[in-house]
């Protein structure tokens, strides 16, 4: 951070605290940038914390015997710390500015927040695409304490009966945890076959989980502490319910940001991960098709080390795209070539 002309600004903000945030800001922050990260919770580390904070992930290269996310969130959280990294907290992100500003050859962007406001030189944008769980309003109107959107404490399903809504992953991977308890499971999922991986769907159903498809409940009830969930057919009754159907989406954010969007509203990048407006990155889930952990960790370290580059070498990027400009004009070239005298040959 550095002060001129009374105006203070950072070399890179990074808003979002998940993991393609923490990875940006490792990779900026260990090549001298001084970086700030916006997360809009009160806490960093982003859905690996908040969706798998107890559950073990097993797919994370490096850990055979898995990691939970709240171990995994706050080893990357101390990294980013013991490298001097900043964080705000609880704002969200509004729009970004450009200024007449100028530092280092660069003109300023002001990152406006919910409640502040912050300069910097380069902006990377990874906030995710998914926010908040999305609610169920029959169950939410029983007000119990009893009904979960996320994977809840141990002690709090161990040996019980649950009954868990949804047929992704979550919701699998939410039944697998409960059974490991010796709890039972009443799957329920709207879908003909649930979406998840086949896998996870045969162990939950070998260790006596019962999966209820084409399912969705008519009416619900809490007394005397259970749940009573009428599905028509059938009346499934439970100590507790995890909901797992999936997030709101943030994509109404990225209207702000007079960036180019794709046509699912999320944003676009090109292969440096910048936006369109220059000096403006956006890596994971924001951008990309693929939410994985792991690829939103090396989308950030791109990003960020694309952003480093603009910073130390100015017009890097412009003379890495007209080198990609030419060899695609080529490539044109030499398909029309062919293809005219493919059409030729036909002809004779």
């Amino acid at each position: 951070m550095k002060t001129k002309n009374k105006n203070i600004y950072w070399d890179v903000v990074i808003i979002g605290a998940g993991p393609a945030g923490l990875a940006a800001a490792l990779t900026t922050a260990h090549r001298g940038l001084t970086t700030l990260i916006i997360e809009a919770k009160d806490f960093a580390g982003g859905q690996p914390l908040f969706l798998y904070s107890k559950k073990r992930i097993i797919d994370i290269p490096g850990f055979p015997d898995g990691i939970t996310g709240a171990d995994l969130s706050e080893r990357i959280y101390r990294q980013a710390k013991n490298a001097n990294v900043i964080f705000q907290y609880s704002e969200e992100l509004v729009r970004i500015d450009n200024t007449n500003i100028i530092e280092k050859d660069d003109s300023l962007f002001n990152v406006i927040t919910s409640k502040s406001q912050y300069y910097c030189r380069k902006v990377i944008i990874a906030v995710g695409l998914l926010h908040y769980p999305r609610k169920l309003p029959l169950l939410d109107t029983l007000k119990t304490n009893h009904l979960y959107y996320k994977m809840p404490e141990i002690n709090d399903y161990s040996g019980k009966n649950v009954a868990i809504i949804g047929g992704g992953d979550s919701a699998l991977d939410a039944a697998v945890m409960v059974l490991e308890r010796n709890g039972s499971v009443d799957l329920i999922v709207k879908e003909d076959v649930p979406p998840g991986k086949a896998d996870s769907l045969n162990r939950i159903k070998e260790n006596g989980a019962k999966v209820h498809t084409s399912s969705e409940f008519k009416s619900a009830e809490f007394k005397n502490n259970k749940f009573k969930l009428d599905l028509g057919e059938k009346i499934i009754t439970a100590n507790l319910v995890i909901a797992q159907i999936g997030f709101l989406s943030a994509k109404t954010i990225f209207k702000n940001l007079n960036v180019r969007l794709k046509e699912d509203g999320s944003i676009a990048v090109d292969s440096y991960f910048e936006t369109s407006r220059e000096g403006i990155f956006a890596a994971g889930d924001v951008h990309g098709d693929i939410a994985l952990i792991t690829v939103a960790w090396a989308e950030g370290i791109q990003a960020a080390i694309y952003a480093f580059k603009e910073i130390s070498s100015p017009y890097w990027l412009n003379e890495r795209r007209l080198k990609d400009q030419k060899m695609t004009l080529i490539g044109e070239k030499i398909i029309a070539a062919a293809s005219s005298k493919i059409k030729k040959d036909a002809d004779f």
